[in-house]
């Protein structure tokens, strides 16, 4: 671990430089200032063999092909389904340690692979046998003299990849690409690695591969392998910290969870409260306690149930006066309308001056008119009518009136009142129902349930402590450790920004040129981002790869790469160790004339670049226009390649 790292992070935290060192020690994170040399990956020899079943026929099959280890290895046919692709994706199967596209069909009819590797120093050699799809081999590591110096077996498709694994990162002294990830199962982020299997993504360039470099984009693998194969000093670093940092936060906030569902107390929080718990069950204060409750229930409950009787009689008088009023009143009401009849019939009769007899209509004398007006006679009966002192009617009205409205007023207090003491009744009587249960309860309860109550609460406070206890004890200082992590996180990308700015610059410039070169001649300027994002000016507008043409981001794409191989030639960088397999550039929508242009650019390539690419397309005149012979496997019109 060199100092300036150490100390960088030491002084941003104010830890001792010890303190530091074994904080990143104890996270696997080591400073990579200068990334290895570039090893190449090159296939010797690749053969398989199997039966296929065709049309109820068994045939038996072998194909043995040992390639050109430099330059651009052609598989093309007249016909389509002929064997190009499965034999790319059979190769690949033997690199990575596990099938990527290979059909299931064609994987159910190989019965035995064998490739031959160059992996930097290293001749790797993989044969295995495959029994109801499952592989069973050996990997060889093999000395100039052909001798076997190590052999690692394998009989699970797991363990062949995990063995592939370990030799082609060691071969290739690439290492595992260190993130983490979290498991929704577990409730934690765990750190984990891409391995080899992540790396050989960026080897393949087919229709099933949508990211700039590797297979997928909507991650952030992409610009992991991007930075790792552009030989970013500080980069794996910086994933190293930023993995390990995830990790560290998800465990510190899982303690602080695990902590907050314990109730937040501290242990000195809860050894107080057991020992107070203790002292009321030896010195009997819960029994105490248990007592006191019941009394005070039950005195509630008989001074409610005083109440409840009082407001019973107090609502049951005020019911019959209510009843009684009501009575009154109508009373008052028809004696007033009596008062107010009568004062309208003498009214209205008074007004009556009768010529004739009411009940024959015989016509009456002049003189028994006059006669009832000088003696006071009746002219209808004759009688003669005492004059009297006549009855105030109105007075006698005005006089009723005020009494009913002193009633009514009267009565509607009354009536308010009732309804008052009627709600003050029935909340008594519930609060009286709710004493009677407590009541009961606290009876039923008594004082052994109380203190069993608290022998309950001090044997979950124990347990909370020893929960405390196991997880202070199993503590290793994670939090502690957090503000180390986070500032290695920050120190290493501060490194990658100001080392990677160069870099990039002079990619975009490779880059640019070799899309120029694929065909892409309006191509002006291309950015390539640390993210693996990509900026293309063309035409005076600016484009993303994103929105470029399916044969556009083929072209990107495979322009990237190779750039990446240009900048490890040239300035002494870049990871790839120079293998690319282009299968099919006529299914990304590519008009013929940008096939032949992509391809007489490939064909230029060995001149300028190290690599071994293999390019499979359909058409033998085309292959050998831009190829030589001894580069080629051809499968002429009705034939098969194996």
């Amino acid at each position: 671990m060199t100092s300036t790292y150490a100390q960088k992070i030491a002084q941003r935290t104010g830890r001792s430089l010890d303190d530091v060192r074994a904080v990143l020690a104890r996270h696997h994170i080591v400073d990579a200032p200068t990334p290895p040399v570039s090893r190449q990956l090159r296939l010797k020899r690749l053969q398989f063999s199997g039966e296929k079943h065709v049309h109820h026929e068994t045939v038996p099959f072998k194909f043995d092909w040992s390639p050109q280890q430099e330059g651009v290895n052609v598989i093309a046919s007249d016909d389509n389904l002929v064997g190009k692709s499965s034999i790319l994706q059979t190769m690949l199967w033997a690199v990575r340690g596990e099938p990527k596209s290979l059909t299931a069909t064609v994987q159910g009819w190989i019965k035995n692979v064998v490739a031959e590797f160059q992996a930097g120093d290293r001749h790797v050699r993989v044969a295995f046998d495959v029994e109801d799809g499952v592989p069973h081999g050996v990997i060889e590591l093999i000395n100039k003299d052909g001798a076997v110096i190590h052999s690692l077996g394998f009989f699970t498709a797991e363990l062949f990849k995990s063995q592939m694994n370990s030799v082609m990162l060691d071969a290739l002294a690439l290492d595992p690409i260190a993130t983490s990830r979290e498991v929704a199962s577990l409730e934690k982020v765990v750190m984990y690695a891409d391995g080899w299997a992540a790396y050989t993504g960026a080897f393949l360039f087919d229709s099933e591969s949508s990211a700039i470099i590797g297979e997928h984009t909507g991650t952030d693998l992409a610009q992991r392998l991007l930075q790792v194969f552009l030989g970013i000093p500080w980069a794996t670093t910086l994933f190293q910290a930023r993995a390990a940092k995830r990790v560290t936060e998800s465990l510190v906030q899982s303690r602080k969870r695990r902590l907050g569902q314990l109730g937040d107390r501290s242990v000195q929080q809860l050894q107080d409260r057991l020992e107070e718990i203790a002292r009321q069950i030896a010195d009997g204060s819960a029994q105490q306690t248990a007592l006191a409750q019941l009394d005070a229930a039950q005195r509630r409950y008989d001074e409610l149930a005083e109440k409840v009787s009082q407001l019973k009689a107090t609502s049951t008088v005020l019911d019959a006066e209510v009843l009684a009023g009501n009575e009154e009143l109508n009373n008052k009401k028809r004696s007033l309308l009596e008062i107010e009849e009568e004062m309208a019939a003498s009214r209205f009769f008074g007004r009556l001056s009768p010529t004739c007899c009411p009940r024959c209509t015989r016509a009456f004398d002049k003189s028994r008119i006059d006669r009832e007006r000088t003696a006071g006679d009746c002219s209808v009966c004759l009688t003669h009518v005492e004059q009297t002192e006549e009855i105030n009617c109105g007075a006698l009205k005005e006089g009723l009136s005020k009494e009913v409205s002193k009633l009514e007023k009267l009565l509607r207090a009354v009536a308010t009142n009732a309804g008052e003491v009627k709600n003050e009744f029935e909340q008594a009587r519930k609060d009286l129902e709710g004493a009677a249960r407590d009541v009961s309860r606290l009876a039923a309860g008594g004082t052994a349930q109380e203190e069993q109550k608290l022998r309950l609460e001090a044997a979950k406070l124990e347990g909370m402590l020893e929960a405390v206890s196991k997880m202070v004890q199993t503590d290793t200082g994670e939090e502690s450790d957090l503000a180390v992590l986070e500032a290695a996180t920050d120190v290493a990308k501060d490194q990658v920004e100001s080392e990677a700015e160069a870099v990039l610059e002079r990619s975009g410039e490779l880059i640019c040129e070799m899309v120029q070169r694929l065909g892409m001649r309006d191509v002006e300027r291309v950015v390539l981002k640390r993210n693996a994002g990509v900026e293309i000016h063309k035409g005076g507008s600016l484009s993303t790869f994103t929105r470029l043409s399916a044969g556009e981001r083929l072209r990107v794409r495979i322009a990237t790469v190779i750039a990446l191989l240009q900048a490890a030639q040239q300035f002494g960088v870049g990871r790839h160790p120079g293998f690319l397999i282009i299968d099919s550039p006529a299914k990304e929508e590519m008009a013929d004339p940008n096939v032949e242009e992509l391809l007489e650019s490939l064909a230029d390539l060995p001149r300028t670049v190290n690599l071994q690419l293999f390019a499979a397309f359909r058409g033998t005149q085309r292959a050998l226009k831009h190829f030589q012979e001894d580069h080629c496997l051809l499968a002429r019109a009705n034939q098969t390649l194996w």
